[in-house]
C-alpha cells in the first residue's frame, strides 16, 4: 500500500482543527446564533473528516454502513449549513451596523432566534431531504477519504443540490457589501453605541470572520460546481425510477481512480482542506484574542487545582501571566 503525502498529515491537522473550533467557545458570547452554529457545523465537519480519513485509509470496505449513511448525509448538510450560518452572521451584523438591531425586545429576540435556527438548521436539514431526489446510490466510499454522497449528475442535481452554496454565498456577499456601506455611513453612531471596547472588538472580529468565510467559501462553491459541470459526464434526468435504480448499491472508488483524474482529485482535496482553512481563519480571529488567552489561563489554573499540583511560586507566576 503506497502512502499518500497527505497521510497522516491530514488526519492530524483536521483533528487539531476540530479541537481549535471548540476552544474559543469558552469565552465567545452566546448572543450570536449564527456564529455559534457556524462553529458547530465546522466542528462536526472536521470530526467527520477525521473519522473517515482514518477508518478508510487504504481501503474501500463497507464495514460500517450505518456510519456511512450518517456521514454522507452530514456532508450534504454541512455544504449548506456553513454558508447558511455565515449568512446569519452577516445578516445580524448588517442589522446591528444599520442601527436596526441594537435594542431588541424579548419578543424580537425570540423571533430573531427562530429565524436564525430556520436558516442555520432548517435549510441544511431540508437540503439533506431534497438530496435524496438526485441521490443515485445509497452512498459512495472513496479510498483515503471515506463515506461520500453519491449524486446522480444530472441538470436537476445542479438545481436541487450544487447551486445552493453558490446562491447562499451570493446573498452573503450582498449583506457584506451592505454592512460595509452601513459602517461607512454611520460609523460614528455605531461607536457611540459600543461603550465597551471589548464589545466593539468582538463585533469587529465577527465582521472579519464573516468576510473571511465569504472570500474562501464563496469562490470554492463556484469552482466546485464548475468542475462538476465541465469535467463530469452530465446525464439526462429521466425520472425517479431511473435515477434510483439499484439505489442500495454502494459505490467503491479506489484512490488510484479518483486521483488519476486531476480535476476530480483537486475538487475532493479542496473539499477537505477548505475546512482546515476555515478553522485557521476562525481560530486566528477568535482564538488568539485577549479574552481567549485569559480563558486559557483560567482553565489552566483550574486544572492545576483539580490535579492538586502545586508550584512553589504559583501565585506569583499566575500574577505575572495576568500582566
Amino acid at each position: 500500500m503506497d502512502l499518500h503525502p497527505t497521510y497522516p498529515i491530514f488526519p492530524i491537522i483536521i483533528f487539531l482543527s476540530f479541537v481549535a473550533t471548540l476552544l474559543p467557545l469558552a469565552w465567545i458570547k452566546r448572543d450570536n446564533t449564527g456564529l455559534l452554529l457556524l462553529v458547530l457545523w465546522l466542528a462536526i465537519a472536521c470530526l467527520n473528516q477525521f473519522i473517515n480519513s482514518v477508518i478508510w485509509h487504504g481501503n474501500t470496505r463497507n464495514f460500517v454502513p450505518v456510519w456511512c449513511d450518517i456521514s454522507s448525509r452530514l456532508i450534504v448538510g454541512i455544504s449548506v449549513g456553513i454558508p447558511c450560518s455565515a449568512l446569519c452572521m452577516t445578516r445580524r451584523l448588517y442589522h446591528v451596523c444599520s442601527m436596526k438591531a441594537l435594542l431588541l425586545t424579548t419578543i424580537q429576540k425570540r423571533r430573531a432566534l427562530v429565524e436564525d435556527m430556520c436558516i442555520c438548521v432548517g435549510i441544511p436539514f431540508l437540503q439533506v431531504v431534497i438530496h435524496y431526489v438526485v441521490g443515485g446510490h445509497r452512498y459512495a466510499i472513496l479510498e483515503d477519504i471515506g463515506c461520500y454522497p453519491a449524486t446522480y449528475n444530472s441538470w436537476l442535481a445542479y438545481v436541487l443540490a450544487y447551486s445552493w452554496p453558490v446562491i447562499i454565498g451570493f446573498l452573503n456577499g450582498i449583506y457584506s457589501v451592505l454592512t460595509i456601506r452601513a459602517i461607512i455611513r454611520s460609523g460614528k453612531e455605531i461607536d457611540k453605541c459600543f461603550e465597551e471596547k471589548d464589545e466593539k472588538k468582538h463585533y469587529c472580529r465577527r465582521i472579519a470572520f464573516a468576510l473571511g468565510m465569504i472570500i474562501f467559501d464563496g469562490p470554492f462553491a463556484v469552482v466546485s460546481m464548475t468542475f462538476d459541470l465541465t469535467t463530469m459526464p452530465l446525464y439526462p434526468y429521466n425520472g425517479w425510477k431511473e435515477t434510483h435504480v439499484n439505489y442500495s448499491h454502494v459505490v467503491n472508488v479506489p484512490a488510484a481512480v479518483w486521483r488519476l483524474n486531476p480535476t476530480w482529485n483537486a475538487a475532493l482535496e479542496m473539499a477537505r482542506w477548505i475546512l482546515i482553512l476555515d478553522t485557521m481563519v476562525y481560530y486566528g480571529i477568535f482564538g488568539t484574542s485577549r479574552e481567549a488567552i485569559n480563558a486559557y489561563k483560567k482553565a489552566f489554573w483550574t486544572v492545576i487545582r483539580v490535579l492538586g499540583l502545586k508550584f512553589r511560586s504559583s501565585a506569583t507566576f499566575q500574577d505575572n501571566l495576568q500582566l
